[in-house]
């Protein structure tokens, strides 16, 4: 039985990585007493599933992960196990069936990030956003790499002169935060949903 599952992760848990957040959902299973399906072999995992990376320090809401129970339970009665530990940052929002056989990164590849910061940053990730072309150029195992980041952006709308919401293919805002030279603690960054 699969279970896809929307959450929050915000306040203090935004400081927990991508792979730290696998061994929390690992405690949290064990704690809400949910039933995961386990793989075969030496080292056996909660068959879990996550999509694209959060990156660290951005809170993150209805981000969204699936998961593959040993035994039945109901969507109710998961949504509530996991909310009882009542986790400072964390909550589940809701619990469904998943039902269609689509990967979860291919599911929920484009991530709708909500950028606020002060009016000349803005404007300058704006103007990136607006350009034909976006170019990064990066030095990898000795080799320059080319490529254009302008494939990455599927929308981009100013809420007003201190926010900006961009919706970003399979990637976070942090490149595009490196070529404008936004530092982090010049912007706030959430992940506040999925385009589908």
């Amino acid at each position: 039985m699969k279970k896809r599952i929307f959450f929050n992760k915000c306040e203090e848990m935004r400081f927990i990585s991508h792979l730290d957040l696998l061994r929390f959902f690992e405690r949290v299973m064990i704690k809400a007493n949910i039933p995961v399906k386990y793989s075969q072999g030496f080292h056996p995992r909660p068959k879990i599933s996550f999509g694209n990376p959060i990156p660290l320090g951005t809170e993150s809401f209805n981000e969204v992960l699936e998961l593959e129970l040993e035994k039945e339970m109901s969507n109710l009665e998961l949504l509530n196990n996991f909310n009882s530990l009542d986790i400072k940052g964390f909550k589940v929002l809701s619990v469904e069936e998943k039902a269609d056989k689509v990967g979860i990164a291919e599911r929920f590849s484009v991530a709708i990030y909500e950028i606020e910061s002060n009016e000349e940053s803005i404007d300058k990730l704006f103007d990136l956003f607006s350009q034909n072309n976006i170019i990064e150029t990066k030095e990898k195992k000795g080799k320059i790499v080319v490529r254009d980041l302008k494939e990455k952006i599927r929308d981009f709308k100013k809420e007003n002169e201190k926010k900006i919401v961009v919706n970003i293919f399979n990637g976070s805002p942090n490149t595009f935060l490196e070529i404008c030279k936004i530092k982090d603690f010049e912007v706030n960054v959430k992940k506040i949903g999925y385009e589908l």
